[in-house]
């Protein structure tokens, strides 16, 4: 890489402000959120002006060797995540341009910010006051200073919003995802654990420090969930490596409590320090330090979760935990390993996690956590698109047996079992069970109420699955797709002001949402509001890669008007999931949907037919979507299908 220009911690670009030492990105004084990695390639690439940036110099100075990433894909990834937040055209660049096969290189014009202007803030949940603390606080001066799961990646989000099927339909095709502001219930005091430091030289020791993270966030779980809320992990891990106030990372993850901490192995020496601060005052309640003996890496993450727990646990006058069930250090590491690729959505990637846990279950045949995550894992590369579901569903449904019959304590795996029941037998009652053991198992996990919240809206039950949304939000407020998902439940609602700030939100996130924003054009073709209806489906071509039929939509809207666009855009949609499924599996309900949007009812009933045989993962949706497919309701194969499923009542 060419050595950087000299820039000022601050600089601007057009609209844009980014801030090189905290890595934070605005336009217009509006903070844009967008993931690490892309803020790091942005950052290097403007650091570079006008310069050639490799790709080789992008992997070694954002992904080291040792990184577990599917590289191309990563970067790709990265790239698009820029230029949406920066609004750029790839085939018309202002500030990104590709160099092909070779790089990047940034061709906007830099100015100097002189000023840092606020954020606004879109959604600002009210929290109650935390309960008082039964004992006084205890706390000693820390001598060593202050993994993520990134649950499944949505695949093709519909045009024009043909495939959200019911209530619950946009987010069931997207692994059951959301976020938006809460309201906490009185009395309940949040905390978030935030990610251990690793202050061991070695970038390997990372799966220590974050299984640290990890085990304390499921321990805390346990706790009374109507006095305790913890933060979810997919939320907490986000400030992995990030330098801000105590008072900022409560605000906006709406915690009134954190737990920090640092680990430093040398050898079979581990020094672990935590502490739990009040992110009003930045007051630490008690601070600890644990010093082991021990190469074990299992023990040590036990012992100093169960003790954080023990502290929390007595502080809030609430009875500790029940004991973790460990398995052995081999199954651990694979475990580990596996987690930390879960971020990866290629079919490379899904091979590696499912090598890892299927290795992780060789290494200990007793445990049940490499089999619930085996149980994940194929639900995701069905709803990804890289296996059949009928196939994946029977693996993850024959996965999460085994992990019940081991452990019937472990949450998640009750949540798994419940998906593969319904999609597979399409059995209610017995899916309705498995969701009410997960959560008396564990209330404080948001994926449990996600899928309460989908399993109520799929049975028109909207007040409902939205209070069960809000709880899985207010447990892991900083991911986009529970945002844009929360979003979704309320425009269907009719709740169209509050829907459209929470899809705001949800882009400011993540500005490659696709889901957000087909939503939010959703939204805007409700109201009237054409030309910003026509401005986001733009955006949905451009995240697809698809720019070049920008200037033939636009140029159908101007002539013809909106229904005529809209036609276009089904086709131009059906077209790009035509050549999607030449390389993986597209559910049959996509076309279904829109073979009835653009009227044809042979094609309709056949693709309705396929998603039956092949069980697809919305069809438990689709009693409700009387109106999506008005065209084909009172045919006797649809109606048929409909009895197949089983709907309650």
């Amino acid at each position: 890489m060419a050595t950087p220009n000299a820039h000022p911690p601050l600089i601007r670009f057009g609209d844009y402000e980014l801030d090189l030492e905290s890595g934070m990105l605005r336009k217009n004084g509006m903070r844009i959120r967008c993931q690490e990695q892309p803020l790091q390639v942005l950052a290097a690439l403007v650091e570079n002006r006008g310069q050639l940036v490799t790709r080789e110099d992008l992997r070694r100075r954002v992904w080291p060797r040792d990184t577990f990433v599917d590289f191309d894909h990563a970067l790709n990834t990265a790239i698009k995540k820029i230029r949406a937040a920066l609004n750029d055209d790839a085939d018309a660049p202002r500030y990104i341009e590709t160099v092909p096969r070779r790089g990047y290189r940034f061709i906007g014009t830099l100015t100097p910010a002189e000023a840092i202007v606020e954020p606004v803030v879109v959604v600002t949940p009210t929290r109650a006051p935390a309960p008082t603390p039964v004992r006084a606080r205890e706390t000693t001066a820390p001598e060593f200073g202050g993994f993520q799961e990134d649950r499944f990646h949505p695949g093709i989000v519909a045009v024009a919003g043909v495939l959200v099927l019911a209530i619950a339909g946009g987010y069931y095709f997207t692994e059951h995802r959301a976020r938006a502001s809460v309201r906490a219930p009185s009395g309940r005091v949040m905390i978030a654990v935030l990610p251990f430091e690793n202050l061991t030289s070695d970038p390997k020791q990372e799966f220590f420090s974050d299984g640290m993270t990890e085990e304390t966030i499921t321990r805390l779980g346990r706790l009374n969930s109507k006095r305790i809320g913890v933060i979810a992990r997919t939320s907490a891990m986000q400030y992995k490596n990030v330098a801000k106030s105590v008072q900022d990372i409560g605000r906006e993850l709406h915690a009134d409590y954190l737990v920090e901490g640092s680990v430093r192995r040398e050898g079979n020496l581990v020094r672990v320090t935590a502490q739990l601060i009040h992110t009003a005052d930045q007051s630490p309640e008690w601070t600890r330090e644990f010093d082991f003996e021990s190469p074990e890496t299992l023990r040590v993450e036990s012992d100093v979760a169960a003790n954080i727990v023990s502290e929390v646990s007595t502080l809030f006058g609430e009875p500790s935990s029940s004991a973790h069930r460990e398995f052995s250090e081999d199954a651990y590491d694979s475990r580990l390993r596996a987690l930390a690729q879960t971020s990866i959505h290629t079919e490379q990637g899904l091979r590696l996690i499912l090598a890892n846990f299927e290795q992780a279950t060789k290494d200990d045949a007793n445990c049940a956590q490499p089999y619930s995550g085996l149980a994940h894992v194929y639900e995701r590369g069905a709803n990804l698109g890289f296996l059949p579901p009928n196939l994946a569903y029977a693996k993850a449904k024959e996965a999460a047996q085994k992990a019940i019959q081991l452990d019937p304590q472990l949450p998640e795996t009750h949540v798994f079992m419940a998906d593969a029941l319904l999609t597979i037998d399409y059995d209610w009652k017995g899916a309705q069970a498995e969701i009410e053991k997960a959560l008396a198992l564990n209330s404080n996990d948001p994926m449990v109420h996600e899928w309460n919240s989908i399993f109520l809206g799929i049975q028109g039950k909207s007040e409902e699955a939205l209070t069960e949304m809000s709880r899985a939000v207010e447990l892991d407020p900083l991911n986009a797709e529970r945002l844009a998902t929360f979003g979704n439940l309320l425009f269907m609602a009719g709740r169209y002001k509050e829907a459209e700030a929470n899809l705001i939100a949800a882009i400011q996130l993540d500005p490659a949402s696709e889901q957000a924003h087909c939503v939010l054009q959703r939204l805007y073709e409700k109201e009237g509001r054409q030309t910003e209806a026509v401005a986001e489906m733009g955006t949905i071509f451009s995240l697809r890669g698809e720019s070049d039929a920008i200037p033939a939509f636009n140029g159908v809207y101007q002539k013809s008007g909106y229904a005529p666009a809209m036609q276009f855009a089904l086709k131009k949609n059906l077209e790009y999931l035509e050549g999607q499924s030449r390389s993986r599996y597209v559910s049959p309900l996509q076309f279904a949907a829109i073979y009835a949007h653009l009227g044809n009812k042979a094609q309709t009933l056949r693709w309705v037919e396929k998603a039956y045989d092949e069980r697809d993962v919305g069809l438990p949706c689709l009693s409700k979507e009387t109106e999506q497919f008005s065209l084909i309701k009172d045919e006797p194969r649809f109606q048929a299908i409909l009895q197949k499923v089983r709907f309650p009542g």
